[in-house]
């Protein structure tokens, strides 16, 4: 992931100013480096990049004292290759005509990597995206024609992503994007492109979205847009630009947390893409071989994990040990030996108790498989084999899109375990991945909905000062999450509970003042029971939200509660889907009672002691 923020002035003004202020606001995006391209006087491209911030790039290189009419900025965040100059982008091919910089990730980069290197390309980084300078390279030796070059390029690749080009013998610079959002900015006399609209706040007055499958070429004489399909132009309409000056740094939302949740479908369509089969297929090979198998993780990572048990066992037939990292040292260690599996969860890839456990299992001679989503932390260095979670920058503290990418990462493994061992053809791994990327598409549809909904959940309970969140099953841990997120988020006391289990001791509490709200099971047989402790709840006076599929044929039926309905998914995948309502409720309940909702009191992201 990243931030794109490039500019061309029409009547020849220096723009290296607005590219470092649009790269700076950029960086709730990534800010593993920056890096900056401006046509040369030998007709190449100078790039200027180094695995720092823009501020400190701008020192490095007086970036403040260049002067271009033309100019193309990034801020990263490392999913292929660790934080490091040569990851950094933007990216050069061979002769320095191109720098590419992108966001989101390339799927089939490996494969597109092995080509260009067989075709004698210097390939410097272990960054995806530098592999579409070297494709394009190839394309402009055959077609003169930049738009159809790109073209063909893109036709090439496959992934979830956004990519800039600014090409120093056209003096243009290019845009493309997947599906993911991108922004076309307009002012009297300078043209921009943007992966936030925020960032065009104060620079251009006018802005249109750049829609899936479009290339726009942005030169000295304007804007034109053509589609991917037909290379026929497109008209856009460019509308006032409407940000909030108060909002700029969260891309327009009033809390980072709201920005992320909403962002939730995007990082697993990231998630989807970043994933190399190559490294997926040898941890599916160390997990179907293992002798034992523990999977550690803390708060939101531990609940990740225990949502895998769930995914192993039905999909592989591999039972897990699933264990707090603070636990594992104290009675687990002594078990461990070689041959022996360690899959450590940690979103920071700092948790001190996970790197202690991981150091503990090591010496004992354990494999360590690090799922992350920092891929610079101490736990993918440590780990023999570790998984990206690529689900961008999570800067509010509580867990949103990095919980539910985790699942979705997890449930690829999974997938793909049971496809090594021979329970699922490759056929239907490839139809449940597929099923993953439509569900993922569908939320997008669907997120204000839940939101909406999710609200009159909070303002129906904010005036109770405890309760119950309670599921079984595969969505159990989901009940400990949602309880977890609104001790976080509106310092509300809860408790995740088994539904099974809340008639022994939790059902006594029931009283006026007190919540329940009840993740319907996607189990069938859990179905019936499940109603008739909704039931019990309402007679006995507690506020009561039930949250289930839409298709869930009672629902409707129920009164005097509200009900979330959530577009129905695959039944695995329910998990991911019962998430987000939970999320949205505990963002409006601390909004609702003005809680510090990005910084919580006491909390920190990365917890290290």
């Amino acid at each position: 992931m990243g931030g794109i923020f490039g500019a061309i002035s029409r009547n020849g003004r220096n723009v290296i100013d607005i590219v470092i202020r649009g790269v700076k606001a950029l960086e709730y995006r990534g800010f593993d480096g920056s890096g900056l391209a401006i046509p040369a006087n030998s007709g190449t491209v100078k790039i200027f990049k180094d695995a720092i911030k823009i501020d400190a790039l701008t020192e490095k290189y007086r970036l403040d004292e260049l002067t271009s009419w033309i100019a193309l900025g990034h801020t990263r965040y490392a999913t292929h290759g660790k934080p490091h100059i040569e990851n950094t982008q933007p990216h050069s091919d061979c002769n320095n005509y191109i720098a590419v910089v992108g966001d989101g990730a390339i799927a089939n980069y490996e494969k597109l990597k092995d080509e260009v290197i067989f075709k004698e390309h210097r390939i410097i980084s272990r960054c995806d995206f530098e592999v579409v300078a070297h494709l394009l390279e190839d394309e402009l030796k055959d077609i003169f024609n930049f738009l159809d070059a790109l073209i063909n390029v893109i036709k090439r690749i496959s992934g979830f992503y956004s990519l800039a080009i600014l090409d120093s013998r056209c003096n243009c610079i290019a845009a493309y994007t997947s599906s993911m959002p991108f922004f076309l900015g307009v002012s009297d006399n300078l043209f921009v492109v943007s992966s936030g609209k925020g960032a065009l706040y104060g620079v251009t007055d006018r802005y249109a979205m750049l829609e899936k499958n479009e290339v726009a070429i942005i030169a000295k004489d304007g804007i034109k847009v053509y589609s991917v399909l037909d290379s026929r132009e497109v008209q856009k309409d460019f509308r006032e630009l409407d940000v909030d000056p108060n909002y700029v740094d969260k891309d327009g939302y009033p809390h980072h947390m709201l920005r992320e949740i909403y962002e939730i479908p995007y990082s697993l369509l990231r998630t989807l893409s970043s994933i190399q089969e190559k490294y997926l297929a040898f941890a599916a090979r160390l997990i179907s071989d293992a002798k034992n198998l523990f999977i550690i993780g803390n708060g939101t990572s531990l609940h990740a994990g225990l949502i895998a048990s769930y995914y192993l066992s039905e999909l592989a037939g591999v039972n897990s040990i699933v264990v707090s990292a603070a636990e594992f040292p104290l009675y687990y260690v002594d078990n461990i030996s070689p041959g022996t599996v360690v899959i450590a969860i940690s979103q920071s890839g700092e948790t001190k108790d996970v790197i202690q456990s991981i150091f503990e299992a090591k010496i004992r001679g354990a494999t360590i498989m690090g799922i992350t989503n920092r891929i610079g932390s101490r736990l993918a260095n440590l780990s023999n084999l570790y998984l990206p979670v690529a689900a961008g920058p999570e800067i509010a503290i509580p867990a949103t899109k990095t919980f539910t990418s985790t699942l979705a990462l997890l449930y690829l493994l999974s997938l793909r375990v049971s496809n090594h061992i021979g329970r699922i053809l490759e056929s239907e791994y490839r139809e449940r991945i597929e099923g993953l990327r439509s569900f993922s598409e569908m939320l997008l549809n669907n997120m204000q909905k839940i939101d909406v909904e999710a609200l009159k959940a909070a303002e129906f309970i904010v005036d109770c000062k405890s309760g119950y969140i309670t599921s079984r099953g595969i969505t159990y841990p989901i009940a400990l999450e949602g309880a977890l997120k609104f001790k976080e988020t509106a310092y509300i006391h809860a408790e995740g509970v088994e539904t099974g289990e809340f008639r022994h001791g939790p059902q006594s509490l029931l009283e006026k003042g007190i919540f329940t709200i009840f993740l319907m099971p996607v189990e069938k047989p859990a179905i019936p029971s499940t109603y008739e402790l909704i039931q019990l709840a309402i007679n006995r006076g507690a506020k009561t939200v039930v949250i289930g599929f839409a298709t869930e044929q009672y629902l409707d039926s129920l009164q005097q509660t509200t009900v979330i309905r959530v577009p129905y998914s695959e039944r695995l995948l329910s998990p991911i889907a019962i998430t987000i309502p939970l999320q949205f409720m505990a963002y409006r309940l601390g909004v609702l009672l003005e809680r510090p909702i990005d910084t919580p009191r006491y909390l920190t992201k990365t917890v290290a002691h």
